[in-house]
C-alpha cells in the first residue's frame, strides 16, 4: 500500500514540476497570440493554460492507476508477465520519501488556501461594519478614492466616499460596471486557483504570467464596462481615477481587484484598439477543448514509460551505494 501510495504521489508531483517549468518555458511564444484576444476569451485561455499543468498531471497519474483506462492508453509491454500494470516504486523508503514530499505540498496549498479566507472574512466583516449599503455596492466614510471588488465565491464591491465624490455619475456608472464584471466572473476566485496552480514554481518564475493573467482580466472588465459606456469614455475614467489615486495613494486590501491600479496604460490602449482584437468562434473551442483532450490521452503512455524508467534508475542507484 505504501508503494502505491507514494509512486502515485512521487509521479503526481515530478509530472506537475516538469509540466509547469515546460509550460513557463513555452509561454513566451504563445503570448502574442493570447495577448491578441479579446480579454474576455484571452483572460479564460489564459487561466486555462496556467491551470493545466497542475490538472493534466493529476488527472493522468489517476488514469495511470486505473487499470482499464491505462490498458487504453498504454502499449503493452512485458516485465515479468504482459498483465496490466501501473508503475511501483519498490523501495519503501523512496516511497516514504514521496508521500511526505506530497504532503508537505498539498499541507502548503491547503494552508495558503484557509489563510486566505480566513484574511477575506476578515477584511468583509470590518468592511461591512465601516461601509453603508447602496443597492449593489457598499460606501465607504473616507476621503481617500478607493474602489475595490472585495471576496470569491460572492465578492462585494466597496467605494469610499471621497471617490464618489469626485466622480460625475457616468465616471460612477463606469466603475460600477467594471467592478460589476469582476464580480459576476468571480475574479478573485480565479486569480486564486491560478496562485494555487502556480505554488509548485518559485515566485520569481511564475511572477511574469501571473501578471499577464491579472491584466488581461482587468481588461475583460474594462471591455465589459465599455459595452455599456463606450470605450472612450471608460478610457477617460480610467485616467482620471489613475489621476487621483496617484494624487491621494491609498493602501488596498490584500487579494482585492481594483479599479485603477494596474496597468493602466496598457488598459487605455487596449481600449482605443478594441476593434483589433480577436474573438473566438465556437467551433474554435471546441478544437481547443479537443486538443486538451488529445494532449491528456498522449501523456499517459510517456508517463508510464518514463516513471519505470525513473524508477528502476533509481533503484540502481541504491543497489549501487549499497
Amino acid at each position: 500500500m505504501i508503494n502505491s501510495v507514494g509512486t502515485f504521489a512521487s509521479i503526481w508531483l515530478g509530472l506537475w514540476l516538469a509540466l509547469s517549468v515546460l509550460f513557463v518555458l513555452v509561454y513566451p511564444l504563445l503570448r502574442p497570440s493570447l495577448l491578441k484576444l479579446h480579454p474576455r476569451h484571452g483572460s479564460t485561455l489564459l487561466l486555462a493554460y496556467w491551470v493545466l499543468p497542475f490538472a493534466a498531471s493529476l488527472l493522468s497519474t489517476l488514469i495511470l492507476f486505473m487499470p482499464p483506462a491505462e490498458t487504453l492508453l498504454v502499449k503493452a509491454h512485458c516485465h515479468v508477465d504482459c498483465e496490466s500494470h501501473a508503475p511501483l516504486i519498490d523501495s519503501p523508503a523512496l516511497a516514504l520519501a514521496g508521500i511526505v514530499l506530497a504532503t508537505l505540498v498539498v499541507t502548503m496549498l491547503f494552508w495558503r488556501f484557509v489563510t486566505t479566507l480566513r484574511r477575506s472574512r476578515q477584511l468583509h466583516a470590518q468592511f461591512d461594519v465601516l461601509g453603508r449599503r447602496r443597492g449593489t455596492w457598499y460606501e465607504m466614510e473616507a476621503e481617500c478614492p478607493l474602489v475595490f471588488t472585495l471576496g470569491w465565491w460572492r465578492p462585494r464591491i466597496y467605494l469610499s466616499s471621497g471617490l464618489r465624490e469626485a466622480c460625475t455619475a457616468q465616471d460612477l456608472d463606469i466603475i460600477l460596471q467594471h467592478e460589476r464584471a469582476h464580480q459576476e466572473r468571480r475574479d478573485n476566485l480565479r486569480l486564486l486557483v491560478a496562485r494555487l496552480c502556480f505554488a509548485i514554481l518559485p515566485a520569481p518564475v511564475s511572477r511574469h504570467g501571473l501578471a499577464d493573467l491579472q491584466g488581461v482580466t482587468e481588461q475583460a472588465c474594462d471591455f465589459r464596462a465599455a459595452e455599456r459606456c463606450g470605450e472612450l469614455a471608460v478610457a477617460e475614467t480610467l485616467l482620471k481615477i489613475k489621476r487621483l489615486v496617484l494624487s491621494r495613494p491609498a493602501l488596498l486590501p490584500r487579494d482585492a481587484m481594483a479599479f485603477a491600479e494596474r496597468d493602466v496604460e496598457t488598459r487605455i490602449k487596449a481600449l482605443l484598439q478594441a476593434s483589433a482584437r480577436i474573438r473566438l468562434r465556437r467551433w474554435q473551442w471546441l478544437a481547443l477543448l479537443a486538443l486538451g483532450g488529445v494532449f491528456l490521452g498522449t501523456l499517459v503512455g510517456p508517463l508510464h514509460h518514463g516513471s519505470e524508467w525513473v524508477i528502476s534508475a533509481l533503484g540502481d542507484h541504491a543497489r549501487l551505494t549499497h
